[in-house]
């Protein structure tokens, strides 16, 4: 039996906690809470004194967890939150009556060629409900659904363990895009004019890779990557005004190919196919709000496949 008594916490502390680990600062914690930074730091004081550790080290001007806070807080800011969550629907999802603002972690390739499907639904269907998209890296998306700062990721699978959940929601190609009257591409694109090509990558990795990196290495033609960005919706821009070549998913291409002078090829050396799932954190799997906002999102990826 836990030695814990709740009686002897007052629990407005932890909302306090859960504040300064995500402000990293006193002072913002306070002007994030509304209340004077004296009092910040007098809870600071008392949850401190209570869990007998320093649980934050001031590290030039950032407020660093210690390995218990970071503990304790994995537990409590996705409790936090499904409190605020559950207040807020009065303990019962209600689509046509929610206020709930969903926060969908996904690229800006997603947020192009899927979301305005699943706006369509849910301004039908749940006309108070907001959805808040991010695009985070690789590195972020587990830590982000683990926190409860995101309710779903949608993008490319990866091993993220048992504690998270995915669904399969539809499967696209990487391809060759670049600008009409290309002077260096005709109708067709060999593994030959590789070598002649300056490209435009694309990476959603805070070290910079991408899958187009990876190829051309392969190839020893690494040095043929003139830019990297990591805004995909940038490359159709960027290639329409150079000589540059993006490689983009091929509904992206097929989107912007209607609206802009551009055109795409397949990848010569075979541009990998890809599959985009929608992952959650297992804490939400039997959450009505949760599960409907699942719903919505299959529903519009059967829409564009």
């Amino acid at each position: 039996m836990s030695k814990t008594n709740l009686y002897n916490l007052d629990l407005n502390l932890l909302i306090v906690l859960d504040a300064i680990y995500s402000e990293k600062s006193l002072t913002l914690a306070g002007e994030r809470l509304n209340i004077t930074q004296s009092a910040i730091s007098h809870s600071l004081a008392k949850l401190r004194d209570y869990f007998q550790d320093k649980l934050f080290l001031r590290q030039g001007n950032k407020m660093e967890p210690t390995p218990l806070c970071s503990a304790l807080q994995e537990s409590i800011s996705p409790a936090l939150l499904k409190i605020t969550l559950s207040i807020d629907d009065r303990g019962k999802f209600v689509p046509e009556k929610s206020t709930r603002s969903f926060r969908l972690g996904m690229s800006d390739y997603l947020c192009t060629v899927l979301l305005p499907e699943i706006i369509k639904i849910v301004s039908k269907e749940a006309p108070g409900v907001c959805i808040h998209t991010s695009p985070p890296t690789h590195e972020q998306r587990l830590l982000m659904l683990r926190e409860g700062k995101l309710d779903i990721f949608l993008g490319t699978p990866r091993n993220y363990g048992p504690a998270i959940k995915s669904q399969y929601l539809f499967s696209d190609k990487e391809t060759c895009i670049f600008r009409e009257n290309h002077p260096l591409i005709k109708n067709t694109l060999c593994e030959d004019d590789l070598s002649k090509l300056d490209f435009l990558a694309f990476s959603l990795s805070e070290s910079g890779q991408g899958f187009l990196e990876e190829l051309l290495h392969k190839k020893g033609l690494v040095h043929r990557i003139k830019m990297i960005v990591q805004q995909e919706l940038t490359i159709p821009h960027l290639v329409c005004d150079s000589d540059l070549v993006g490689a983009v998913a091929e509904k992206l291409a097929l989107h912007f190919s209607k609206i802009m002078p551009i055109k795409y090829l397949s990848i010569p050396i075979g541009g990998p196919e890809f599959d985009i799932y929608q992952s959650w954190h297992s804490r939400n799997d039997s959450d009505s709000a949760n599960i409907w906002m699942r719903s919505i999102i299959l529903r519009a990826a059967e829409l564009i496949h």
